[in-house]
């Protein structure tokens, strides 16, 4: 027995069972001992939500002229001369008469000089064609909207719209939608989904609730499942958004309140300039913009912007630092401004999450709930005792087969012994990475134990292959034709198991991964140390 103590594919054994023991031996806690194994919403009780999200890709075919001309002719109420030059960043708009200085801005474009000339004005926006658009469809449907490209020129609208209600908004300015689905396709991008499923996964998480599945299906579904929690608290956290503040620095690491994010009246996605500098455009109310004003000039931060940084938090968590930028602080010196730009340097991705926060947590896009249930707390306790019964019922089901096909106490125990080490580590790696477990999950843990013992019926037959055990030497070479069949079986398992892994969806995939994790446990700790454990007891070896 010394010696198979030495062997390192049996101590690699031994050490990973322990280990598993001690990751699932219980903790203290409040009431008592509790396990680090976390279960889904069918084993622990909670609720489920369906939701949809509420968008389209759309090709718009329209002249950016005429939407600058009912602009601007609509708010002035008389007609407007408007002027582009190809290659040109910018607009000229001339109108009789005497426009208000903020028309420009109050319509969408800030970059906006007002230029009186005799009986005439003359208004010049910076704007490329696309932002037109983008200007446009954004105050018509009161949303956000994405440029995605221009080869066709098109557009992510992120609110629920039809393409009749579209194609009227583009017909006001004699404006349509290319044919077919390519004009108008329902649905969002998958950077969008993306974008939410990240949102609703910090809200989550910030709430204490770890571990939630938040599944997407075919860009325009995400399906959660929140183990523990009641229908109406999943409905109120998935659409209520968090508390969002903006703050600015006084002394010290002291800082002041400024501002809350009902404040900020709107958003805007993010956008980089040709030395790679992103910023997040933003727009404050008008008291907003008076409070913000008052604060930064109060606490001396348009003086000196370096000891009086402007802070954001989200849920009382710092998310964005920085001093306003000179220019700004100048214009605050003189009057509020209303819209602002959070500087972020060149980092995209911290300039999307940015984006995000300003919402004040607010999902990107529109979302309806078209489903949802739950399962209560007894049903769930029902299930997982049924489980457990499965789980012994399969274990000592496998047994009795052993017993019957080989009749030898020495081979059944290992075997069985095996067999239930194995469950042991993949409840370990479960609950190490914080997998929940639901029913499909078990029920890949009880076809793992199938497969698995499937192996060690393999390796015992090719060393009892004339009833009896073989020299040393003929052992191992039968047992790596054993190992041989076994590899090949376990790679066709995984291989099976990784479309169901790619899909994302579900109960496929707790399936799946827990498959290819029981698969691989058994092939590079179980199966090699069974491999030397039966030969030794089957050759009566000290």
């Amino acid at each position: 027995m010394t010696e198979i103590t030495k062997d390192p594919r049996v101590v690699i054994f031994f050490v990973a069972v322990a280990a598993a023991l001690i990751i699932l031996a219980p903790i203290p806690g409040d009431g008592g001992l509790h396990s680090r194994l976390k279960y889904g919403l069918d084993l622990e009780g909670g609720s489920w939500l369906q939701l949809k999200l509420q968008g389209a890709i759309v090709q718009p075919q329209v002249d950016p002229i005429n939407i600058l001309d009912k602009q601007f002719g609509d708010a002035l109420e008389r007609p407007v001369e408007v002027e582009w030059r190809p290659g040109s960043t910018d607009y000229q708009i001339t109108v009789e008469g005497r426009a208000s200085k903020t028309l420009a801005e109050d319509l969408g474009y800030p970059q906006a000089t007002v230029t009186p000339r005799g009986n005439a004005t003359k208004i010049t926006i910076e704007a490329s064609p696309v932002g037109v658009i983008m200007n446009y469809l954004e105050a018509s449907l009161d949303s956000d909207v994405k440029y995605l490209g221009s080869d066709p020129l098109s557009f992510e609208v992120r609110t629920n719209v039809t393409r009749e209600s579209l194609e009227t908004i583009l017909g006001e300015v004699g404006g349509t939608l290319a044919s077919g689905d390519a004009g108008f396709s329902e649905g969002v991008t998958e950077e969008t989904v993306d974008e939410t499923k990240q949102v609703l996964d910090r809200k989550l998480n910030r709430l204490g609730l770890q571990d939630i599945k938040v599944r997407v299906v075919d860009n325009k579904f995400i399906l959660i499942d929140l183990a523990g929690v009641s229908v109406a608290d999943a409905q109120e956290i998935v659409g209520k958004p968090g508390v969002f503040e903006i703050r600015i620095q006084t002394t010290g690491n002291e800082s002041m309140h400024v501002l809350y994010g009902d404040e900020i009246v709107d958003v805007s996605l993010p956008s980089g300039d040709q030395t790679g500098n992103w910023g997040v455009p933003f727009t404050l109310s008008e008291e907003g913009a008076l409070a913000f004003q008052k604060a930064a000039v109060d606490t001396g931060a348009t003086r000196n912007r370096m000891d009086h940084e402007i802070s954001m938090h989200l849920d009382n968590e710092l998310i964005f630092s920085a001093p306003l930028a000179q220019d700004l602080a100048a214009s605050l010196e003189v009057a509020p401004m209303r819209n602002m730009v959070a500087q972020i340097g060149g980092d995209s991705q911290r300039a999307h999450e940015l984006y995000i926060h300003l919402r004040e947590g607010a999902l990107p896009v529109n979302v309806e709930i078209i489903g949802s249930g739950q399962v209560t707390a007894a049903l769930g306790d029902q299930f997982k005792k049924q489980v457990l019964i499965a789980g012994i019922m399969a274990i000592l089901a496998v047994g009795l087969v052993i017993y019957f096909r080989y009749r030898e106490p020495k081979i059944v125990i290992p075997m069985v012994a095996t067999s239930f080490s194995e469950v042991l580590m993949m409840l370990a790696l479960a609950a190490l990475l914080k997998w929940q477990l639901d029913l499909v999950s078990i029920a890949g843990i009880i076809a793992v134990i199938g497969t698995g013992v499937d192996h060690l019926v393999i390796i015992t037959d090719e060393l009892l292959y004339e009833g009896k055990m073989p020299s040393d030497k003929i052992y191992l070479a039968r047992l790596s034709s054993a190992f041989g069949i076994i590899m090949a079986a376990a790679a066709t398992t995984i291989v099976a198991m990784l479309p169901l892994f790619g899909m994302g969806f579900g109960a496929f995939k707790s399936f799946a991964l827990i498959t290819i994790a029981g698969v691989l446990i058994g092939v590079f700790i179980a199966r090699p140390a069974y491999g030397r454990i039966i030969g030794r007891i089957m050759q009566g070896g000290e």
